[in-house]
């Protein structure tokens, strides 16, 4: 997920627009709660210096074929303390904000804190992207996939995007690369401390691609652990919020064709006319599914689904 999340867009009168972040900080029923990311003694908005980002975005960069790194800040790629302004588009356009903001904001280490860590998001996320075929991870590709066929999804192909989120990994993980971006960095050690999924959309806009989402995404999970060489890595997914729950999908028809023996019965789920709407739940019951370890004893601990709202 990028982050199209507005910051403080106003209406043709000039009034904050309903929903926007400056708008929350101001409306007393969420005043107390978005606090936290207002600098009072600036009257701006709170930066973090123990929380650093970099995020493959910057000026007219998109990193689609990788980002050049260590580059140049602004211009191929936004990197700096963290605060509002890194979704789309990155700090070069600053309109936007993402799940980097509040999922930075909750891992600042605490006033008083004895620790001397510091923590660097590394943000890679490109619009309207799927994980059946743009992310697709290798054990995918090795396997019998019955929800991919050509042309449509190419199963024996591990996803371009997959690939270049690696590799801009890797890069930043070279020796020197992250002390030149970040000065404050130098003669620190490094370690990956967890990595955060949170996407969905496109592959709910299909039923094949909605039906192979929880196998992929245990693949995803267990991939990129092997890629990091952490086999413990801690992973937390955050469900997609789209429009809610809803009726659950409990006007599916037959009823248990989603959560019954036989996974390939999932795309004859008939969703009483309401198709898309029943994809999209089916997309947060896979990412729930994906992440209980009882039913994925293959990811062995670690792995964490969080309710978005």
């Amino acid at each position: 997920m990028e982050g199209h999340g507005e910051i403080d867009k106003r209406d043709d009168n000039g009034l904050l627009m309903n929903g926007t972040l400056l708008y929350q900080l101001h409306d007393p029923r969420t005043r107390d709660e978005f606090q936290t990311l207002w600098d009072t003694a600036k009257s701006d908005w709170k930066s973090l210096p123990n929380v650093q980002i970099w995020f493959h975005q910057g000026m007219y960069e998109a990193g689609v074929n990788g980002t050049n790194i260590p580059g140049v800040n602004g211009k191929d790629y936004s990197a700096g303390d963290l605060t509002v302004g890194y979704g789309e588009g990155g700090s070069a356009r600053g309109e936007f904000f993402g799940p980097e903001l509040g999922f930075g904001f909750n891992l600042e280490l605490p006033p008083g804190s004895s620790k001397n860590d510091k923590i660097l998001l590394v943000k890679t996320a490109w619009g309207g992207k799927d994980l059946a075929q743009d992310f697709r991870p290798p054990s995918s590709a090795q396997k019998f996939d019955p929800f991919c066929w050509l042309p449509e999804c190419d199963p024996f192909s591990v996803g371009h995007y997959y690939n270049v989120m690696l590799q801009d990994i890797n890069k930043l993980l070279q020796p020197g690369v992250l002390s030149t971006i970040y000065p404050q960095y130098t003669d620190m050690a490094v370690d990956v401390a967890g990595f955060g999924w949170f996407q969905g959309w496109n592959d709910g806009c299909s039923v094949n691609y909605t039906a192979a989402y929880e196998t992929n995404l245990v693949n995803l999970i267990q991939d990129m652990r092997y890629a990091l060489r952490k086999p413990s890595l801690p992973v937390v997914v955050g469900v997609s919020g789209f429009e809610g729950w809803r009726d659950n999908g409990q006007g599916r028809h037959p009823p248990n064709c989603w959560d019954g023996p036989n996974i390939i019965g999932r795309i004859h789920c008939d969703c009483s006319g309401f198709d898309r709407d029943c994809r999209r739940i089916d997309i947060m019951l896979s990412q729930l599914a994906a992440s209980n370890l009882t039913k994925h004893p293959e990811l062995q601990c670690c792995v964490e689904a969080i309710e978005t709202g």
